[in-house]
């Protein structure tokens, strides 16, 4: 049996800026959509890249606990930075924030509109029957 894709939302977070769901649960996982450093208001969380690095993964915690899951479920994250120069910051965030076994990462470089940082996101969530 399959399960139907369901749009999983939190209040702790703005809406999307478009047509796209925050996070969509399919079976036992979770697909999170990029997360910048915003709070419900849609303001800007953090003048620093570590301050927004850590908004950003309150904001993918809260789309997991929404869906039943947590950090430490995460199996894949994507980094998108706007400055390269932040990449040991960034390495540093991620041992702060996320649990062995880690998950697979990919980090690049890109063009953000007046912040440092996006992540998305990949969890596994326990027990949901496949």
């Amino acid at each position: 049996m399959t399960d139907a894709p369901v749009a999983i939302r939190s209040g702790r977070i703005g809406p999307p800026a478009g047509p796209y769901s925050p996070a969509v649960r399919v079976g036992d996982l979770l697909f999170v959509s990029g997360q910048g450093p915003f709070g419900p208001d849609g303001r800007l969380r953090g003048e620093s890249f570590g301050e927004q690095a850590h908004a950003t993964f309150d904001n993918l915690e809260a789309l997991a606990i929404a869906a039943g899951t947590d950090l430490s479920r995460a199996v894949r994250i994507g980094g998108y930075l706007a400055d390269q120069a932040d990449f040991a910051e960034w390495n540093a965030v991620c041992k702060e924030r996320l649990r062995e076994p880690y998950p697979a990462r990919t980090t690049v470089p890109v063009e953000l509109p007046g912040f440092a940082i996006e992540i998305d996101a990949v969890f596994w969530i326990p027990g949901v029957a496949r």
